[in-house]
C-alpha cells in the first residue's frame, strides 16, 4: 500500500507541475521515472523517521526536555555550508539507533530558543539528557566525533536500564 500511495503522490506531483505550465510543451513522466524516484522515496523516509523538527519552544520541551531517549539537537540555518553536510551525517550515524534521536532548529525561526542556549554560531550541537545539556560542540566536526558522542550517549543510556 505505501508503494501504490508513493507513486500516487509522484504522479499527482507531476500534474500538478504540467497544469502549472500549461503554456509551456506537456510535461510526461515515463513509467520507469515514476518507479525510480518512488524507489527514492521510500529509501529517504527510514532516514527521515529519526529527524524531530523543532518549531517553537513548547515542541522542544514536549520531545526534547521530555524525552525518554537522548536527544542530540542541531541548531542549524539554510543558508550555512557546514550545516548542509553535518545534518545529514548525522542521519546517517543515528539511522541505526532506537536508542537516541535527532532534533533540528532552524536559528532563523526560533530564536528564543537561540538565545535560551546561547548559541553565538552555527552548526551548534548539544546532547540532553533527562532534559539536561550532557555534551556539545560548535562547527563542522569529523564523524568521529559525532561517532564518540553518539557512543556516550548510547553507553550511558545502557547504564540507566
Amino acid at each position: 500500500m505505501l508503494k501504490i500511495t508513493a507513486q500516487g503522490f509522484f504522479l499527482r506531483l507531476a500534474a500538478i507541475q504540467t497544469s502549472a505550465h500549461s503554456n509551456s510543451q506537456r510535461f510526461t513522466f515515463p513509467p520507469q521515472a515514476a518507479a525510480k524516484s518512488n524507489q527514492k522515496c521510500l529509501s529517504q523516509s527510514q532516514i527521515f523517521c529519526k529527524k524531530l523538527m523543532i518549531k517553537d519552544h513548547y515542541e522542544f520541551d514536549q520531545k526534547v526536555i521530555n524525552s525518554d531517549n537522548p536527544v542530540i539537537v542541531n541548531f542549524h540555518a539554510e543558508w550555512c555550508d557546514p550545516c548542509k553536510i553535518l545534518t545529514p551525517k548525522m542521519l546517517e550515524l543515528l539511522e541505526n539507533s532506537n536508542e537516541i534521536d535527532l532534533a533540528v532548529i532552524d536559528v532563523e525561526t526560533n530564536l528564543d530558543l537561540v538565545e535560551t542556549f546561547e548559541v553565538k554560531a552555527v552548526p551548534a550541537v548539544l546532547a540532553f539528557r533527562n532534559g539536561v545539556v550532557v555534551d556539545k560542540f560548535i562547527g563542522l566536526v569529523d564523524a568521529n566525533s559525532i561517532e564518540t558522542l553518539i557512543d556516550k550517549l548510547k553507553r550511558k543510556q545502557q547504564q540507566k536500564q
